[in-house]
């Protein structure tokens, strides 16, 4: 199985993830794009990268949990 460990989980007792704004519980994959500088990058290039993130179907908004930034900004307090 190509030495990956399959896990069954019963997603009936996991809980539902709502649209902070509207209540939604449909999502999105959507992606931030960072511009990062050559004077950070590690090939000397201007690099853009894209993070992968969730937003609402229904109402575009990203949840705090969710947010890239906001979970960098935490990571770095």
């Amino acid at each position: 199985m190509n030495g990956q460990q399959q896990i069954n989980v019963d997603l009936s007792s996991a809980s539902d993830i709502a649209c902070e704004k509207c209540g939604g519980v449909f999502f999105r994959e959507v992606a931030l794009v960072k511009r990062l500088s050559s004077l950070l990058s590690p090939t000397g290039k201007e690099a853009i990268i894209p993070v992968g993130t969730f937003a609402c179907a229904s109402c575009g908004h990203v949840n705090d949990e969710f947010d890239p930034n906001k979970r960098m900004m935490a990571q770095k307090e």
